[in-house]
Parts: C-alpha cells; structure tokens; sequence
C-alpha cells in the first residue's frame, strides 16, 4: 500500500489499542496488541507518518534506531541483589532498567503525556546479541523484566533485506506476533504532501512531467548504488527554498547530494536552470499585480506545456505564501483575542498589564515547551505561538511606554494595539485576493482550458489557498469551480489536463425528458450521461433546476438512523452533506468535541439560516468550549464551489436523500474527492432489490419518493468502487415500503409500476482506499 494508506491503518490501530472501558481497562489487553511493523524501502516517509499520527492524535512519540542497541543497552545492566526466602539468605542477578523503557518514564514525565507510541525503527536490524529478545519483546512489550508502560502503543519499521545488508529476516514464529504493512513509493500519495506543505514549485512541476524520477534504487557497474528517495527530494526543496532566501546559489553540485543517481541529478538541475529562467524572464510580482506586458503574454501563450505548467507553480507559489500570511494575521488576532478577553476583568479592577499578561503568557510558553519536547508541536504551531508571544509582551511594553500600566488605561491601551492587529488583516486579504484575481486574468487570457484546470485543481489541493477560499470567499474562483469535476486528490497536473481534453471533445447533453411535478422542472439524465456532462453553464443550470424549491423533508428522506461511530469521530473534520436545518450537525459536533469542526453543507438558504440559528444553543449544550459548527451553502454535486479542498475531510455523513440527488455518482465522486485517504463515508440509503424501469426510478424522483427512487445495492457498490473507495460494511438494514414516509404510520405519494421490487433501507460505512 502506499504511505498514505498505511498511516491511516497505524492510526486507527492506534486509536483502537488505546481504547479503555469504564473501568480504565485496555479492550485489548497488552499481549494480544500486536505491534505494527512497517516493511518498506528507505526515505518513503515512515518516520514522518509516525510524527504526523502522534500529533493528530495528541499523543507522545518515542523513537529508537535499533541499529545501535546492544543486548546491554536495551535491556540493561546486571547488579547483584541481597534475598533471602524462609531464613535462606542468597544474592541474585538483577538487571536495571532498560534504555528504552526508561526513555518512557522521562518522557511522560517531561511532558505530562501519559499514552504514545513508541516506534523502533531498523527492528530486523539488531545485533546477533540482542535478537533472540526481541520475540520476548513483541510478544509481552518487555525488555528483560521491565513492561513498556500501559498506554504505549509499539511501531516498528524496516527495510527489505535488499535495501540494507544488517537486515534479519525475521522467522514465523516472530512474524506471527506482528501485524505487518508492506509499503511501496507512491508519486500520489507523496503529491498531495508536497502539494500541502508548499514544497518548491521547481520540484513538484519536474517531477509532474518526470515520475519515472520520484524513486528510484540500481546498483551500480562495479559496485554500489545510485538512489533517488522521496526524503531526498523532500529535502532538496526545502534547502532550494532557503537557498534562494539567502542568495546562495542552486547548481548541480548540491542536487547530487540529494538526489543520489547521475541521471536524475542532470536532469533536475537542467531543469531548475530553466525554471529559474522562467522565473526570471515571466515576473510573475507583475503577473499578479496586474501589470504583466505584452511580451510576457505573447511568451505564456506560445509556451508549450510543459513551460506553462512550470509558470503555473511559480504563480501559485506566490499565492499560496500570501494566503497564508493573510490567514497566519487572523489566526495570531483570534488567540489574541482570547487572551485579552480572560485578563479583561482583572484590567478593570486595576491589575497591572504585566501583572495580568505575565503569568498568562508564561503558561502559554510552558505549554509550548512541552509540546515541542513531546515532539507534537507542529511548525506552524510553533510559529503562531512564538508571535502570539511576542505581540503580548509588546502590549505590556506599551503600556509601560505611555505610562498606563494598571486598570482601565492599561486595558485601553492594549485593546487599541489589539485593533491595529485586527486591522491589518483585511487589508492583507484584499491583497492577497487581488493578486488571486489577477492570476485567473493572466491564465484566461494566455492559456486555454487545460490550463486552468492544472491552475485551478492546484488552487484547491495547496493548503492555504484552500483555507483562503473558504474563509475570505472569491469570485473568481466560484466562477472557475466547474472545472475541478475530477478527482483531483488523486490525479497529476499532466492527467486532468488530459481529461479536460476529452471532456470537451465529448461534453454532450443527453436527451432530457422535463417532468412537471408541482411546477418544479426536473431534467432527468442518465448516470452515465451525467457524468459526463461537463460543460459549465449547461452543468449549473441542471443543477438549478433539479434542486429548485426542492424540500425533500415529507417521505421516507427525513428519517435519519445517524448511527455513527462516536469515538472515531472525536478530534475530527466532519461533513454533514444534506444537512438541512441542522440537526445531524448539532449531533456530529458533540461527538467532534473542542478538537473537532462540522461543517453543514445544504443547497437551501432558508434552512441554512435556521441551522445557524442554532448553534450558539446546540454547542453550549453539548458542553463545548467554544462554536465548532459551520453551515455553508452549494450542491452537492459541487463541494468545490463552497472551498471545500480535496483531502480535506476525515469523515462524510449523508442521509436518505442520497437517492433524490441529482447525480449520485457524481455525488460519491466529490465525496471521495474531500475525504482524506482512509477518510469515513458513512451513508444512509435505499436499496432495490433488482434492476429498476428508469420511467419509474424518475417520477419517483419527481414525486421526493426517496424509496422508489432507490437503485440496486450493485449499482450503488460500483459507484462507490469508480469513486475510490473500499469494500462497504453494512452497520444496519431493514426492509421498507414504497410509500413509507417520515413517520412508520403516515405514508407518500408513489408511483405505480414497480410492484414487484423489495425495498432495503441501509446504513453503511465505508473508506476511501
């Protein structure tokens, strides 16, 4: 699998080892948790996926390479004990603790973490001393006498015995007390990484054209190996990026050293010379500002692709850098906010600024500390903190400085320094939108079609202009919006530049049938033709029509079982899809908790404002610390239209409506598109128990008869598998007539025809792969 996949099965496992019953007992005891072992080859990113599952998990995180442990080390020293049993007075052999448990202790108490992994990398690497332990430890969690601590849950990883010559292969007896995860390179998997953490344009556009390059291992004529590895050119674009910060030059001689094969190293430094001349040449500041000359353009519009893609990525470099710094100004403003909001009473009795802020401040920093000796703390975490630290310590020394230290004018004081914080985020946002509708000019009027489609599926996978979409909103960008119906979580610049190109030689409209069901027009289209219904206008006014003064409250829609896995869903994003007036969100977010969100999304404005009527009440019921719901308005053929990334999502939850949709394979396709991978989709449906007469299925539609309108349970499976995800679990399923409506006793309006077909209603789970 790739590294995607298999951080996504280490982090449920995780999670499940870690999961106590009421009386604090593990579900699993410790002997039956087998360790994970991941099997792969070197610089995939093991080690990085297991810093990301500690911090999403808000758990500890241990390392050991194994390599240099001996039997002393890791199981520890002998000593001689005094004993004495029934007046038998005897010295024994006792052994200390060992390094690596005792690295546990330490940490827990550095850092007040009580549950972590611990992750032993290099494990088929141990001395010949130290290795008949090891199945001693995998089964019991122990180095000689002393337990791994309750609640540290053991990784281990290794590579191939190709890959490293100090490699044991391990024997059954010891590979059967192990789960193990075998992983492979994967470009996809590594893009969308790159593609989030802004990893140097140069990179990410070479290796778009040039994916034979992204991993690679040979030996050498004579001896040795030349290797090219993810962490390599991982690394690569982060040294080019501080490079080019201090002026240091780029050349070939400092590619070699990370990328480890002659071939690869020549052609990326050939390449980074031409995207420096790119750089160069296009001026991408006048791009954005709007001032690109005529020379420029008449260059962009008779590049070839490939030179258009490489100025795509500077353009969205630039973007992408000050939509994060629009939004690092709001988010620093909105930790201000609640700081000054918990001192404000103190101020007004008289307290001293440095009084009030101090102690606040020094809690905040012993915060930070401990999570960056826990090794959670996120960089970026790092960074906001460091700057919330500092604007509070140059409030104080404001107040110092006019002579307001204490009461009201202290609080005066401060809260006007607050406000020029406030106040320059708009300004940083306009600008940063500005330069965004700038980028759309310049790619409208230079480029074609394909182009904005790489230019726009880029936009939405980049982390920050994703988050600077769905906050600050942009017009242009909504307009564009039509072009991403492509799973472009999963798809390279190159490939849905080629789809466009099919999509319009084939965009056609099939035959519509308009069906008056009071007064609301209906186009009915087959699956087949809808998907590949693409054209922008025609797509958007189907999708006006279908949903139209839609209500779908009355039938069998409206029942919502909602039965979700709670505990899974704690600390994580969540999308409610269909959400009407807000209920299910109510319910999703109590489970998402203070570390969670819920975003409501609904194609009715009037529900829309009653669900956000709710919350303020909905929240503080549940208990919450603060608001962690968000509605939003778009069709659920179209999740992109509202800013919602590609990626973005760890679980979907969707009701009975799921039939009445216009597309529901287009549905199942955007919603495999913002789950992240191995992201929940838990989904109410109905099942028919054969192939239906399409005449029926779509007055059925017209009706709202959610349960006529239902497709088979294998036409409902091949949409799931053609949208990327796995093998449905059905959690429930009961049968369900044709005219159930809301209520077991009330009953709707249906159409005649379909007699012989049985009805499923169904609640499933599922995972994208």
């Amino acid at each position: 699998m790739n590294i995607a996949s298999a951080k996504q099965q280490i982090k449920d496992t995780v999670e499940a080892y870690l999961k106590r019953d009421d009386a604090g007992m593990p579900l699993i005891s410790s002997a039956h948790q087998r360790p994970l072992f991941l099997l792969g080859a070197p610089g995939i990113g093991k080690t990085a996926i297991m810093e990301q599952v500690a911090r999403e998990l808000g758990i500890g995180l241990v390392s050991y390479s194994m390599t240099h442990h001996t039997r002393q080390s890791a199981l520890g020293l002998p000593r001689i004990e005094h004993r004495s049993f029934e007046g038998f007075e005897y010295e024994a052999s006792e052994y200390t603790m060992s390094e690596i448990v005792a690295a546990l202790y330490d940490y827990m108490a550095s850092t007040g973490l009580r549950d972590g992994i611990l992750f032993l990398d290099e494990i088929n690497c141990v001395s010949e001393t130290l290795y008949p332990s090891m199945l001693q430890f995998l089964q019991f969690k122990t180095f000689g006498k002393h337990k791994v601590p309750d609640g540290w849950v053991v990784v281990c990883a290794g590579n191939p015995p190709e890959y490293n010559r100090s490699v044991h292969e391990f024997d059954i007896v010891t590979l059967d007390r192990m789960r193990e995860i075998d992983v492979e390179p994967d470009y996809a998997a590594w893009k969308d990484y790159a593609s989030s953490t802004g990893l140097h344009p140069a990179v990410t556009t070479f290796l778009e054209a040039k994916r034979d390059c992204f991993y690679k291992v040979e030996s050498k004529p004579g001896g040795g190996k030349s290797f090219v590895t993810a962490r390599g050119w991982e690394d690569l674009a982060r040294i080019i990026a501080l490079y080019e910060d201090m002026g240091k030059p780029v050349n070939r001689e400092l590619v070699a050293q990370f990328l480890r094969d002659d071939e690869v190293a020549d052609q990326f430094a050939v390449y980074y010379a031409l995207f420096e001349k790119y750089r160069s040449d296009y001026q991408v500041d006048a791009i954005l500002a709007g001032e690109a000359s005529d020379a420029v353009k008449k260059r962009a519009h008779e590049a070839a692709f490939d030179e258009r893609v490489a100025l795509i990525g500077l353009v969205l470099d630039v973007l992408a850098r000050d939509c994060a710094g629009a939004l690092e100004k709001e988010d620093v403003a909105v930790e201000l906010r609640d700081v000054l909001r918990d001192a404000k009473p103190e101020l007004l009795e008289g307290a001293a600024a440095e009084a009030v802020l101090g102690p606040r401040l020094a809690d905040r920093e012993d915060a930070l500390a401990r999570k960056v000796a826990s090794g959670t703390a996120s960089n970026s975490l790092v960074r906001r903190e460091r700057l919330v630290a500092g604007k509070l310590r140059d409030f104080a020394t404001q107040c110092a400085r006019e002579g307001t230290e204490a009461g009201e004018a202290a609080f005066r004081t401060i809260e006007r320094a607050y406000r020029a914080e406030v106040g320059a985020i708009q300004p940083a946002a306009d600008a940063a939108s500005s330069k965004m509708d700038r980028a759309f000019d310049f790619v409208d009027e230079c480029f074609g079609n394909r182009e904005m489609l790489v230019f726009m599926a880029e936009l939405a996978t980049r982390q920050p202009t994703t988050r600077f979409v769905a906050r600050y909103g942009n017009d242009r960008y909504y307009a564009h919006n039509q072009e991403l119906q492509v799973d472009s979580a999963r798809m390279g610049l190159v490939e849905r530049a080629g789809m466009l190109e099919d999509l319009n030689e084939n965009i056609k409209l099939a035959d519509s049938r308009t069906v008056d069901a009071g007064g609301v027009a209906d186009i009915s289209l087959g699956a087949g033709a809808r998907a590949a219904e693409r054209d922008e206008d025609a797509f958007a006014d189907a999708l006006k029509r279908h949903y139209g003064g839609r209500q779908f409250e009355d039938g069998f829609t409206s029942v919502c079982k909602m039965l979700l896995p709670a505990a899974e869903l704690r600390g994580k994003k969540v999308l409610d899809l269909c959400c009407r007036r807000g209920k299910g969100v109510y319910k999703l977010s109590a489970m998402a908790g203070n570390d969670g969100s819920v975003l409501g999304i609904d194609w009715n404005p009037t529900y829309l404002e009653e669900a956000r009527g709710g919350m303020e009440r909905a929240w503080h019921k549940s208990g919450l610390a603060r608001n962690n719901m968000e509605f939003r308005a778009a069709y659920p053929e179209d999740l992109i239209s509202c800013g919602i990334g590609s990626g973005t999502m760890d679980a979907v939850y969707v009701n009975n409506v799921m039939t009445l949709l216009y597309d529901q394979a287009l549905v199942l396709k955007e919603l495999g598109r913002v789950l992240k991978p191995g992201g929940l989709l838990v989904m109410e449906t109905v099942f028919a128990d054969r192939e239906r007469d399409e005449d029926v299925v779509e007055r059925a539609r017209s009706l709202g008869n959610s349960v006529q309108a239902a497709r088979t349970r294998k036409e409902n499976y091949a949409w799931l598998a053609n949208a990327g995800f796995g093998e449905p679990s059905i959690e429930e399923e009961y049968e369900v007539g044709p005219r159930r409506g809301s209520k077991a006793d009330s009953l709707v309006e249906a159409v005649e025809g379909d007699e012989d077909v049985n009805y499923r209603a169904v609640s499933l789970y599922v995972r994208k792969k």
